[in-house]
């Protein structure tokens, strides 16, 4: 392909699509680019993206910079995604409004790995609730060296850097990356990538997944009355959020905040005792789901009054 951008306004693109792919095993993809620019001018850069399976297109995961190259240059693509995944690899040149050419040739896919520039083996998804860091492992197979780099990025642009590496074995690595403060725009795609001196390494897609924690929409029914005790109903099976619910307690309150209790509840009625006569309370059902940070804030608060001492 080549891209002559004499005579072509800046933003315009050219795109280059391949066949969609369905490799076995490790393999490695060459390419070899061209870009020449009048009067030392940049006409554009070259993006190059990976599409697994029918997503969205995502974002690049390599690009031209400087100045031209006014020679071929070959990159290597390291692609972990296998049958019966398959992926398509697009190559776009956006021109800068300069004039000048660019162009790429050779791309081949060897039958082995890449010479220079790692592999990563499958990710897994990650699932959190709302506000937690969502954590991704991403093991690289090659020695750590100081030219890597690492990060995640996710299909939407979100992007985190590499938090830690540690050895696996002699020929493995693993790169730790966090999400941190997660909320429900942050769920979709994510996938490693490590850019070598002479290429890129990019994994398959791990979904991250961002559940709200669970919030009765109503407040708790009240039953029965006495001098010292409250009857009530939870009330807690709709909500706002995701479940399981795997916990359910009552938080109880005087009116004037001087007493304050927390109680486990495993029934859909619940007796609070030990209640002082005449008195005016809040309660309210907290409802947990699976995972840290999984209880969610206090359902709406129903008031209730204790009866006097002594009345029936």
């Amino acid at each position: 392909m080549m891209v002559n951008t004499s005579g072509r306004f800046a933003g315009q693109k050219a795109l280059l699509l391949s066949p969609q792919l369905k490799e076995n095993d490790t393999h490695c993809v060459l390419f070899q680019y061209y870009v020449s620019g009048r009067e030392g001018g940049t006409p554009g850069h070259l993006n190059v993206y990976v599409k697994e399976n029918s997503s969205p297109l995502g974002m690049p995961v390599w690009n031209t910079s400087g100045p031209p190259s006014r020679g071929w240059t070959q990159v290597e693509l390291a692609i972990s995604i296998y049958w019966p995944n398959f992926y398509q690899i697009v190559f776009e040149v956006i021109t800068s409004g300069r004039r000048g050419l660019i162009a790429i040739e050779n791309v081949v896919i060897l039958g082995h790995q890449c010479m220079n520039t790692p592999h990563f083996q499958t990710i897994k998804g990650v699932e959190v609730n709302a506000g937690q860091t969502a954590t991704f492992h991403c093991t690289v197979n090659g020695l750590h060296k100081e030219n890597f780099n690492l990060w995640l990025q996710g299909i939407s642009g979100r992007e985190a850097p590499m938090k830690a590496t540690k050895p696996w074995n002699n020929r493995r690595f693993i790169g730790t990356f966090d999400v941190e403060n997660t909320t429900k725009g942050d769920s979709g795609r994510y996938r490693c990538i490590v850019h070598s001196g002479t290429g890129v390494g990019v994994t398959n897609y791990g979904a991250l997944t961002i559940k709200q924690p669970p919030v009765p929409i109503a407040p708790p029914q009240l039953t029965a009355v006495g001098a010292t005790y409250l009857w009530i109903q939870l009330n807690a099976n709709s909500i706002n959020g995701d479940g399981p619910i795997v916990n359910r307690e009552v938080e109880c309150r005087t009116l004037s905040g001087s007493m304050y209790d927390l109680q486990p509840v495993d029934k859909a009625t619940h007796k609070i005792g030990h209640l002082d006569p005449d008195t005016e309370y809040e309660i309210s059902v907290l409802l947990t789901r699976p995972l840290e940070g999984g209880t969610g804030a206090p359902g709406p608060r129903l008031r209730a009054k204790t009866k006097c001492a002594g009345s029936g």
